[in-house]
């Protein structure tokens, strides 16, 4: 049975108090990695919950991978020209065309994982808050910034805000907004489950 969302908020809450709430659960590996998963229909939620924590908790930095892209686009120059393309050209085009080559995702040192190494340090004195991840699908996919994370951030644990299923008893699957397969990722754990 599926809990209501305000139940995983305050245990979320609980948790995300301090890095030490965070951590106390223990994990499998050496890796900190959570993942809250929730309903795509809940962003709105969401979005107030993560302010509602940083205000709670000063050690938590946020990073939303939307705003992360827009800063690489805009810094790069290419804003005007991505403007224009997408009246021509289909999103197929402009993701294998601007958006891959750009922001080589796959690669590890890609230039958002460049904005995480440059903004923050890994001290184990702050929680990285991961958000923004529907809103910059297609182009940047969840499963490849946590598997860059893992050489960055290993003192520091990570949360990523996740729109779907992380669906810890089948083989860990992402699914992003409940339909997709993101992939599979091994390494994190399930912060506040979603059934009981």
């Amino acid at each position: 049975m599926d809990r209501n969302l305000s139940e995983r908020f305050n245990e979320l809450e609980n948790r995300m108090a301090s890095i030490e709430s965070l951590t106390k659960y223990g994990t499998a590996n050496d890796m900190k990695f959570y993942i809250f998963d929730y309903d795509p229909k809940d962003e709105l939620r969401i979005r107030k919950e993560v302010l509602k924590l940083k205000n709670i908790n000063p050690e938590i930095i946020e990073f939303d991978l939307y705003d992360m892209l827009l800063e690489i686009i805009e810094n790069e120059g290419y804003l005007d020209t991505i403007k224009s393309m997408e009246k021509d050209y289909s999103s197929e085009v402009m993701l294998s065309a601007i958006f891959q080559p750009l922001l080589a995702i796959e690669e590890e040192n890609n230039p958002i994982i460049s904005i995480f190494k440059n903004v923050t340090f890994d001290d184990g004195t702050k929680i990285i808050l991961i958000t923004g991840v529907g809103k910059a699908y297609p182009i940047i996919r969840s499963h490849s910034i946590l598997n860059n994370l893992q050489s960055v951030f290993k003192n520091n644990p990570v949360v990523m805000m996740y729109p779907g299923k992380y669906e810890v008893r089948k083989k860990m699957t992402l699914r992003l907004f409940d339909k997709l397969d993101d992939d599979n990722y091994y390494r994190a754990f399930a912060l506040v489950e979603r059934s009981k």
